[in-house]
């Protein structure tokens, strides 16, 4: 991995950190509304369920991605240990 991409998966795994309280409010904030809304009015409830389950996944998704390429990382990283245990250095 280059520095540059070490830098910018540093910097996304950041950005989710900070920005997970933004996430969270909105989506606490579309329930409140689905919650106070009046039953009668499907419409307004079925939107601020929908915006919060997407919030919710977007999230989520943005994380797994974070993860997977931590993941695909530290495999290349143990690879690279054993190539290196079963046939030695090579340069």
């Amino acid at each position: 991995m280059t520095d540059d991409d070490e830098r910018r998966y540093r910097r996304a795994r950041e950005v989710l950190a900070d920005a997970g309280w933004l996430f969270d409010d909105f989506v606490n904030k579309e329930m409140r509304r689905v919650l106070t809304s009046d039953p009668d009015d499907m419409t307004t409830r079925e939107v601020a369920y929908n915006r919060a389950r997407v919030a919710t996944e977007v999230k989520a998704a943005l994380s797994s991605l974070v993860d997977e390429y931590e993941a695909d990382i530290q495999l290349k990283e143990r690879r690279e240990q054993l190539k290196e245990s079963l046939y030695g250095r090579r340069n």
